[in-house]
């Protein structure tokens, strides 16, 4: 039995895009998962996630665990009747902390074996201007405004600040490909909700394919 059959029996895949893709994919591979630090427990969404990844690091591969310290700044809109409230940034950075020790007990990021990251660390330094002019001129606001999560918000009104959530989770996925080029990805969004994304692409930039879980 593979890794993906057996994941498929264990009732860990919803959804996956190229399934005979996947199938064929070798290990050492570099799944990812990601969670927004908005409070300082992890909850059963997460639980469920993370025991996908590990059963992943037990075949061989190499997970990615993304903490949105910068995400969470903006607040996910996803599944949201209005708009999540603020939390100060010495919050944020507690409930990171909180997230650290309790992702540990379940993935074993030991030297080479897995990397935590969190986007604090290339959202928060990035220049307003310089992300209008050499990131927003790739997203299209009529293809965004398709997204569930924001047709649903529509009537009774979506903040400029929710907005941004997307473009934020989109550049993750450019720092991530940046960083690791030779990488194939898989990404499991480690929240109970929808997830607010959509793939845009950015022109001058080459990526290898995504495969998502």
């Amino acid at each position: 039995m593979t890794i993906y059959d057996e994941l498929v029996a264990r009732g860990l895949i919803a959804q996956v895009t190229d399934e005979k893709e996947i199938k064929e994919l070798n290990n050492g591979r570099l799944p990812s998962t990601s969670a927004d630090p908005t409070a300082d427990s992890l909850h059963v969404g997460h639980f469920m996630a993370l025991c996908l990844m590990k059963r992943l690091q037990m075949a061989g591969n190499k997970p990615i665990v993304l903490i949105g310290g910068g995400t969470a700044q903006i607040g996910d809109p996803s599944g949201r009747t209005d708009m999540r409230q603020m939390m100060t940034t010495e919050t944020i950075n507690h409930n990171v902390e909180c997230f650290k020790k309790q992702m540990s007990r379940f993935i074993d990021f030991g030297e080479g074996k897995a990397i935590m990251v969190n986007n604090a660390d290339w959202l928060m330094d990035l220049n307003y201007v310089d992300v209008l002019r050499e990131v927003g001129a790739h997203f299209s606001v009529n293809r965004m405004l398709t997204a569930e999560c924001y047709k649903q918000r529509m009537e009774k009104g979506l903040s400029f600040l929710e907005f941004n959530y997307m473009i934020m989770q989109s550049y993750d996925f450019y720092t991530h490909f940046s960083r690791n080029t030779a990488a194939t990805w898989s990404s499991v969004e480690m929240t109970s909700g929808a997830t607010c994304s959509v793939e845009q692409s950015l022109s001058d930039v080459s990526l290898e394919k995504t495969h998502t879980l």
